[in-house]
């Protein structure tokens, strides 16, 4: 039998710190001044979106850049005060939010073209709206934005308000995920919420491949309508049940047999269709013990020559 190589997946494990008081205010204005460069990457983004919006992922983080980073080889660009306003912030940071927020535009783009042509959940639906707020988290590029030291603590790149400094920082608890050699390891997020921080890390994942023996096919038909099927059935195999009694017993005329498969019959089928739980049985009446169920045993009646 032939085998399909498994595609890669992507798993996310999430690596709980332990940071001190200082260090959560140092990870708070991290995450809050990549926010507000995002916010300003947006509209910077959607202005020049007719330019970039054919642009391949590994073109588009240079054009934006080249729109507001200032280098030797590019000193006259048309958005300097980005410079001014987050001054040294870090190009792999930059880069990050750039990724991030071409990201957020083509995918209002798309929407807000799929409701030009008309493709809407319903007639009067509202357009879609460019949120330039989307409550992000920066992600780490190894070796620029974090510096792992074993599994135990893990040195991340922050802000202070003024610049720019390294703080190394406690991991308390993580899963098992990068004990497997096959995995690999992605950028993860710095995540502050909760007053909790702890880091979203993906993983790239490769499943081993299964050698199956047999194919499966499964059917889901839904749970209600597999219950009124079983219902169906069970009413059916009542009714049958019930005929074959009664055609016995006429065979060997006993009028007993009759009437107690009869009463077998009925009280089955009432039992088997009854909807809710808290219905009485009908044969259960106030003042009376209830009445059990009759069996084809108790019916037999051994003095009869005919059933002998």
């Amino acid at each position: 039998m032939i085998v399909k190589n498994p595609s890669k997946i992507i798993r996310t494990d999430k690596w709980q710190l332990n940071p001190t008081s200082e260090q959560k205010i140092l990870f708070e204005e991290t995450v809050k001044v990549y926010r507000r460069f995002c916010r300003f990457l947006t509209s910077i983004v959607f202005t020049h979106w007719d330019k970039l919006g054919g642009l391949s992922s590994n073109e588009v983080v240079p054009a934006v850049e080249r729109l507001m980073h200032s280098t030797a080889q590019n000193h006259f660009i048309k958005y300097p005060q980005i410079n001014t306003c987050f001054y040294k912030f870090p190009s792999y940071y930059r880069r990050a939010a750039i990724a991030f927020v071409v990201g957020q535009v083509s995918s209002y783009m798309t929407r807000y073209l799929d409701w030009q042509s008309g493709i809407r959940s319903r007639r009067d639906a509202k357009p879609p709206i460019l949120n330039p707020d989307a409550g992000c988290y920066p992600s780490l590029y190894k070796g620029q934005c974090y510096k792992l030291q074993g599994i135990s603590q893990i040195e991340i790149k922050v802000f202070t308000g003024k610049d720019w400094i390294w703080t190394t920082v406690q991991i308390t608890g993580l899963r098992e995920r990068h004990t497997f050699d096959s995995n690999k390891m992605l950028s993860p997020q710095l995540v502050v919420k909760n007053n909790t921080c702890h880091l979203s890390v993906p993983f790239e994942c490769h499943p081993e491949k299964r050698q199956s023996l047999e194919n499966v096919v499964a059917v889901d038909l839904g749970i209600n309508t597999t219950a009124r099927k079983c219902r169906n059935i069970n009413q059916q195999i009542a009714h049958i049940t019930s005929r074959q009694i009664v055609k016995i017993a006429k065979q060997f005329n006993s009028q007993v047999i009759v009437n107690g498969s009869m009463n077998i019959a009925a009280r089955g089928i009432l039992k088997l269709v009854r909807r809710k739980d808290n219905e009485k049985c009908s044969s259960k009446n106030p003042g009376r013990l209830p009445r059990s169920w009759a069996c084809l045993c108790d019916l037999w009646n051994s003095n009869d020559p005919k059933l002998a």
